[in-house]
């Protein structure tokens, strides 16, 4: 979870646009090792997406040179599965070597923060603690409530009710993060997803906390939980109040991938490390970059340090907080470390897209 945006997979158009402003860059100094992940992920990541590039009509605009979607995927995102195959060495001198380099002159020092798909109890009927519900996408004028009219009821008696939790607060983290590994209380596991949202304007609920001087920065919070979440944990009620203030609303339906992996963007599952929530006017949904930031080193139920790390990865997903041209939202996968580290990072970082030469 994020302290200061939110990445979702909606249901957005695709975007129609160009992308004039990208310029192409000398290679940045990528370092002794320019990747730190295992390659195969990301050959395994790429060829996933690569049916769907291949029949996308559309063209992404490199300086003034438009290239198809079908163009790309086939001569810049098949050979760099390729090379990843071979292995980090062969990746790393072939970056430089065989792919131009492109920026975004307006991304700045750039603002990269982490997201994960959250591990949650939860039942499908209202009993016991189970009392808060997550809904499926109504039809009709009832998809178009605002958060504050379905928290008053709005969507009560319609038969919509997907699931039930037990905590109000990781309600509002599944609609933060857009999906979760869920384990029902008969002990079977089942993944949810979002499925779109109502079509309004997404207004942070931190931020406002944090105008009202609800979270002071000097808050301290227990590692993996944001200052708001531990703010409404202690003052429930004003959940519903904060909450309501933020007219997005997001729907849910349960989702048959394996493993649980709830996860998923614009091409399927995410892969942990190697899909980032991008702004699709900046950034080309499917486009491969290299980005460099940096990841929290955990100790102890805090940060220690901060390390700098690259890698090549895939603009897969996108999300209502993440506009701009060097915002970037890294998708950490599952698991305690995700968690946390989704919680705590908001890092500068830089980001290019690749294209073959």
């Amino acid at each position: 979870m994020r302290l200061l945006a939110v990445a979702l997979a909606v249901v957005l158009p695709w975007p129609k646009a160009a992308f004039a402003t990208l310029v192409a860059v000398p290679p940045p100094n990528l370092g002794a090792r320019c990747d730190d992940l295992d390659p195969i992920a990301l050959a395994e990541a790429i060829e996933r997406e690569l049916p769907a590039m291949q029949k996308m009509s559309a063209s992404i605009d490199f300086a003034g040179r438009p290239v198809p979607f079908a163009e790309y995927a086939r001569k810049t995102l098949a050979p760099l599965a390729a090379l990843a195959r071979q292995g980090t060495e062969a990746l790393c001198a072939a970056l430089p070597a065989k792919f131009t380099f492109y920026r975004n002159p307006d991304a700045g020092a750039g603002k990269f923060t982490a997201y994960h798909n959250p591990i949650i109890r939860a039942s499908r009927q209202k009993q016991g603690v189970y009392q808060f519900p997550l809904y499926r996408r109504p039809k009709g004028p009832l998809a178009a409530l605002t958060t504050a009219q379905i928290i008053a009821g709005g969507l009560a008696g319609q038969n919509l009710e997907l699931l039930y939790l037990a905590d109000p607060t990781e309600l509002n983290a599944v609609h933060v993060e857009g999906s979760a590994t869920v384990i029902l209380d008969d002990n079977t596991t089942i993944a949810i997803g979002s499925d779109g949202h109502n079509g309004h304007p997404y207004q942070n609920v931190s931020k406002a906390l944090a105008a009202d001087n609800k979270i002071p920065k000097a808050q301290v919070t227990p590692i993996g939980m944001t200052r708001a979440r531990k703010y409404f944990q202690e003052h429930p009620d004003d959940l519903w109040v904060y909450w309501g203030k933020n007219p997005h609303y997001v729907f849910f339906k349960e989702k048959a991938v394996p493993g649980g992996q709830a996860a998923s963007g614009r091409f399927g599952a995410l892969t942990a490390g190697r899909s980032l929530a991008v702004d699709p006017t900046h950034v080309p949904l499917g486009a491969a970059v290299w980005f460099r930031t940096d990841m929290p080193a955990i100790k102890d139920n805090k940060v220690g340090s901060w390390v700098s790390y690259g890698r090549v990865a895939l603009g897969q997903d996108t999300g209502a907080g993440i506009k701009g041209a060097g915002r970037v939202d890294v998708f950490f996968g599952t698991g305690e470390y995700a968690q946390q580290a989704s919680a705590v990072t908001t890092r500068p970082g830089e980001i290019y897209i690749l294209l073959a030469k």
